[in-house]
């Protein structure tokens, strides 16, 4: 969250509010496949409907900038990160919605598609939070 100069960077701090918002039951799952011809696993993340684009393209943008060297420039020690495949045709996940997030991390659609006003009312969801802009790099 830190600039090079030592300040803090408003975009990654609010950006790590809203993961912590969100939580566990925000995030994307995964299924797992075996490729029989390279007989290695990718993970095929599940889409979460409830969730807005704007969370969706954040969590993008953090998994992009990930640090995937040491200080020297060589791979980190431990296991390699997932392979994980996010396509628009992948499963949609049965996993219920984070209930208490703001009003603009759930999806316009999903919600207009809820039916019932008294189940809209069940997401709890707090005041619209501005999720400000990210530099990666």
């Amino acid at each position: 969250m830190k600039n090079r100069d030592g300040s803090i960077n408003p975009g990654w701090k609010v950006t790590a509010e809203m993961v912590e918002e969100l939580g566990p039951a925000g995030m994307s799952s995964d299924e797992s496949e075996l490729d029989e011809n390279t007989k290695k696993t990718t993970y095929r993340i599940k889409r979460r409907l409830w969730r807005a684009r704007v969370c969706k393209d954040r969590l993008i943008v953090i998994d992009s900038d990930r640090n995937i060297t040491n200080a020297h420039g060589g791979t980190r020690p431990g296991k390699p990160p997932r392979e994980r495949i996010r396509a628009p045709t992948s499963t949609i996940s049965k996993r219920a919605p984070k209930v208490g997030c703001p009003e603009n991390y759930y999806s316009r659609e999903w919600v207009s598609n809820l039916g019932s006003d008294r189940v809209v009312r069940a997401l709890k969801w707090e005041g619209k939070k501005d999720l400000g802009g990210v530099q990666v790099g």
